[in-house]
């Protein structure tokens, strides 16, 4: 999820003008509810870099981990952000590292030494196993960035090897992204481009979001236009549906394919859910979807600015068929603030977040 940093002051006038523009979705509450578990549980800290907003189950080495898509969020950014790796046997972490500069990818004069990474997808192509990441680039004042581009990792055991760029006007405000085994993928733009009035506009359901799509051999299109701050995205094969978490309406809806890259727009179905501003959307090994959300978007921006300030999160699993959801996890933001993705696996819940260093591990009695 993307965060604008600007003053409270600018925010509330932002939210007068939202509230006068009549957007049929609205993602936004001034009051906020208690949001606590009603029963046992335990949970871990395990922690990473900074601002784990995404995570993505690899097996690719024998045995199940996490990889971490990591950027710190706050304040002054360092030139680059970074992947790291959970055992989930052990929870033992590591700091990948990547086997070049990323500098090199880019003709004289026109580098932008930094990178940050955001939204993740893992994909077996050709027998080789590929981790792609959303990436920002050239921090633009408070607010954006001069270039969103893709970046393609082969995953080793400890190293990450960069082979490719993928760079289209396409990609606006890059979120999430879904990888198909042939290389071609499917990204989220969450609003037509990054300012603290897109941001207030699309909570409050301004359609400004897209969803583009890209063939390594055929080039970009867009294939879902006009959505209020769409995030999570998930293409089943098997049923040549795409699946979308549409944040600011509260819902994650089902499309059907009609072919690679086009989507049959009047297929649309959904239920109500009140996912309230949805984020990465995830598939565990029964075939339940999983994701968070960010019910308080006024506590979301306060701790994006200071960490002691706690924002809500929520996890929900949702049926693939009904796509009923169903609340399996609420914090108030003291156990983790923020959480960006929820991922099922062995039992288990694990859960990311978009501002601190670590993901929390929950093991729901």
């Amino acid at each position: 999820m993307a965060f604008p940093q600007k003053s409270m002051a600018h925010a509330a006038l932002l939210l007068l003008a939202a509230l006068l523009s009549g957007c049929k979705c609205n993602s936004v509450s001034l009051c906020c509810p208690d949001y606590e578990m009603g029963n046992a549980y335990t949970a871990t800290k395990i922690f990473t870099g900074p601002g784990t907003e995404d995570i993505a189950l690899d097996t690719s080495q024998g045995y199940p981990r996490l990889i971490v898509s990591c950027d710190e969020r706050r304040g002054k950014r360092p030139p680059s952000g970074s992947f790291y790796s959970i055992d989930l046997r052990t929870r033992d972490t590591f700091k990948f590292a990547i086997d070049r500069d990323l500098e090199t990818f880019y003709p004289p004069g026109k580098k932008l030494a930094d990178w940050h990474p955001h939204g993740i997808a893992l994909a077996r192509i050709d027998g080789a196993d590929y981790l792609y990441s959303v990436t920002h680039r050239g921090k633009k004042g408070r607010i954006g960035f001069r270039a969103n581009e893709i970046l393609r990792f082969r995953i080793g055991a400890d190293t990450l090897y960069c082979d490719t760029v993928f760079r289209s006007a396409e990609l606006k405000t890059p979120n999430d992204i879904f990888v198909l085994p042939d290389g071609s993928f499917y990204v989220s733009n969450i609003m037509k481009k990054a300012s603290t009035w897109q941001f207030i506009r699309s909570a409050f359901g301004g359609k400004t979001g897209d969803i583009a799509y890209c063939h390594p051999n055929k080039g970009w299109n867009t294939v879902i236009r006009k959505q209020g701050y769409p995030n999570g995205i998930f293409v089943e094969e098997t049923t040549q549906s795409l699946y979308m978490v549409h944040g600011a309406c509260k819902e994650v809806n089902r499309y059907a394919l009609a072919a690679p890259g086009k989507v049959d727009l009047a297929s649309k179905k959904s239920a109500p859910q009140k996912i309230v501003m949805g984020d990465n959307l995830t598939r565990d090994a029964e075939g339940y979807f999983w994701t968070t959300s960010h019910p308080c978007v006024f506590k979301f921006m306060k701790h994006g600015k200071n960490k002691e300030k706690h924002s809500p999160s929520l996890a929900y699993r949702i049926d693939p068929n009904t796509l009923e959801a169903e609340l399996v996890y609420q914090n108030n933001g003291e156990e983790i603030s923020a959480a960006s993705t929820a991922l099922w696996h062995d039992g288990k819940l694990y859960l990311s977040q978009v501002f601190d260093g670590f993901v929390l591990e929950v093991d729901v009695e």
